[in-house]
């Protein structure tokens, strides 16, 4: 199955809609049995573990059938839009700070950006989730460029209880504990402002801000304002609200931005779609467009890219990893 699935993947950057909808087609009753399978199975004796190359030429452990690890290991990417723009924006002595790193899958991608004298700080609030960082930054030999913190960033210095997701999504994992989502206490961990974990050289150097951390973003970038104005004149920020899990009801986008845009900031919506299907064209990218609007409503979720470049949109190269030459 997972043979079928990958032959119908193209490289190229421009697809037309018929053969979008033909390759479509034949996903998904393939993709559809698939995962079926995988959860029966991961039901009866537990997660699968399978080794998943990324389309830059990384190696992570996947465990299945977590959403993120199984679409790493049917296509080789997550989030494509996103992949294209970090690819694209990083290069050889920047610094790339991951929030919410997952199981490392982008701190991989940023150490092949930003080469042997560039840095990579993976910020990830899990204990089981470090873990699984350390594992795979180790088993890709990239001890040298990517730093592992186990804490969880926020606005202020104290501690803050890590809740689990569930197996067939552990992206869900937080420190945010208010919305609908019935998530277990995994444990609890140490928490500070991100210029508490990174060195003043390192904040001097950054390039690109990742954060992802599912509801717990308010916090994260409350404890990133005194930054600001260490940060060089480029560097940007790429930043997942998640309104929908913020324990402040009255608590808009607007608000959580300003001080950003206050300090020259522009918000930039990066298109993302998680649909399978989707993953078939990873190249076929869309730029960012300049949001105008005041981000006064509160919505289920933002991605979006903070940028001083003053534009309508911001470019994405989708012609970026054609082989797995630029890894480490």
């Amino acid at each position: 199955m997972r043979s079928t699935i990958r032959s119908l993947i193209t490289s190229q950057s421009a697809v037309s809609t018929a053969e979008k909808i033909i390759r479509a087609t034949l996903l998904t009753p393939v993709y559809l049995a698939l995962i079926a399978l995988l959860r029966i199975y991961a039901w009866a004796a537990g997660p699968i573990v399978v080794s998943g190359k990324t389309s830059f030429g990384a190696t992570l452990r996947c465990r299945l059938p977590d959403l993120i690890q199984t679409y790493i290991w049917l296509f080789a990417e997550w989030e494509p839009d996103l992949t294209n723009f970090i690819a694209t924006r990083l290069t050889d002595g920047d610094t790339f700070i991951d929030i919410g790193s997952n199981i490392g899958y982008y701190s991989l991608l940023a150490a092949t950006c930003v080469g042997p004298n560039g840095r990579v700080i993976a910020v990830e609030a899990s204990p089981y989730i470090a873990n699984e960082i350390r594992y795979n930054v180790t088993a890709n030999g990239a001890e040298g460029r990517i730093r592992v913190v186990n804490k969880a960033a926020a606005s202020t210095a104290g501690t803050l209880t890590v809740y689990a997701g569930p197996a067939h999504n552990l992206g869900n994992t937080t420190t945010a504990a208010a919305g609908t989502r019935d998530l277990r206490a995994e444990s609890t961990v140490e928490a500070c402002p991100i210029d508490q974990i990174v060195t003043p050289q390192e904040i001097a150097s950054v390039r690109l801000i990742k954060i992802d951390v599912e509801g717990g973003e308010a916090d994260v970038l409350a404890g990133m304002i005194g930054l600001i104005p260490a940060l060089r004149a480029d560097a940007e920020i790429a930043v997942e609200l998640s309104p929908q899990w913020w324990s402040d009801p009255t608590l808009r986008p607007a608000d959580v931005l300003h001080p950003f845009t206050d300090a020259g900031f522009n918000v930039y919506q990066m298109a993302n779609n998680y649909a399978a299907w989707r993953y078939l064209w990873p190249n076929a990218v869309t730029a960012a467009t300049r949001v105008r609007d005041e981000l006064t409503q509160r919505v289920a979720r933002l991605d979006l890219i903070l940028s001083r470049q003053d534009a309508d949109f911001i470019s994405i190269d989708g012609n970026r990893f054609t082989d797995s030459g630029r890894w480490i």
